[in-house]
């Protein structure tokens, strides 16, 4: 008998020699045991986010409104956009420094810091790669700095890009002719 064993048994009350007690048995799980709300709830658990959400509604008997509206629900969330815009920036930034001329010549932490400038002085900006990629250059390339006609000049690129995503207000009564 090994060590472990031993400690094993004696801390279930028994002796060395003894069998330990045989767990009551219970019967196989039937057809009639898997309910759609069990399984969608156990499967759907470690799965998490929206695949979890889908997995869900495949047991739940929803109309058409209901399921447009949940989707919708989760592609507006919040979480979920911060969640793209930081893949398209991964993806955008690694591009960068794996095939621009210029910009792959320098190291990716002083990329990524001349990155995280231009963003705190124009966020949308900086979502736009063909924005983007000439901006970093003229950073990178004057080491860190810029002139304060060249900060003017983002900050009007900044504002035009505000405008175009602000929702045009459209008149609630029809004009008449």
């Amino acid at each position: 008998m090994r060590p472990l064993d031993e400690v094993f048994i004696k801390s279930a009350g028994l002796q060395p020699g003894d069998k330990p007690p045989s767990e009551p048995q219970q019967p196989p799980p039937t057809l009639s045991s898997f309910t759609p709300e069990a399984v969608g709830s156990t499967i759907a658990g470690p799965i998490g986010g929206v695949a979890a959400g889908q997995l869900k509604r495949l047991f739940k008997p929803t109309t058409d409104e209901q399921i447009r509206q949940e989707t919708l629900t989760e592609l507006l969330d919040p979480e979920h956009e911060a969640e793209l815009t930081k893949i398209r920036t991964q993806a955008m930034l690694s591009e960068f420094m794996s095939v621009d001329p210029v910009i792959s010549t320098y190291d990716p932490d002083e990329v990524t810091g001349a990155y995280n400038q231009v963003v705190q002085m124009a966020p949308r900006a900086a979502q736009q790669p063909a924005i983007m990629r000439g901006l970093l250059r003229r950073f990178l390339q004057q080491q860190d700095a810029l002139e304060p006609h060249e900060a003017g000049q983002i900050v009007d690129v900044e504002t035009a890009l505000k405008k175009l995503e602000a929702p045009t207000q459209l008149p609630l009564v029809p004009k008449v002719e």
